[in-house]
């Protein structure tokens, strides 16, 4: 089964330079800069699906914490492909059935902060 994710153009996450982040701590007292464009993140592994007994899923990118909630079904016909621009080929990996909605978790953002 696939996932359609939309993500937005500028991701709200922290960067992972850790020489930076401790540079940065000694230096000021301002917060570190947390935005991703799409284009600046790296290839392969993002993050993790969180999946809770209660059933609730979370989706952890970075540093930050986002909650996943089912949205509408496919009104129509829509494939998801992976598409190979060097060698010119798409393979079709199957339908898209759902959607979902993924939001920030401000109660996790808040408590980073409170930290």
């Amino acid at each position: 089964m696939f996932f359609f994710l939309q993500l937005p153009a500028t991701m709200p996450m922290k960067k992972q330079d850790a020489t930076a982040e401790a540079e940065e701590k000694a230096s000021s007292s301002k917060p570190p800069e947390d935005a991703y464009r799409l284009e600046e993140l790296p290839s392969g592994f993002m993050g993790k699906m969180l999946v809770y007994k209660s059933g609730a899923i979370k989706l952890k990118l970075g540093d930050m914490l986002y909650d996943v909630s089912p949205g509408s079904d496919c009104v129509f016909a829509q494939d998801v492909v992976a598409i190979n621009t060097k060698e010119k080929q798409c393979c079709v990996l199957g339908e898209l059935k759902k959607r979902t909605i993924i939001t920030l978790d401000v109660d996790s953002v808040l408590n980073s902060m409170a930290d």
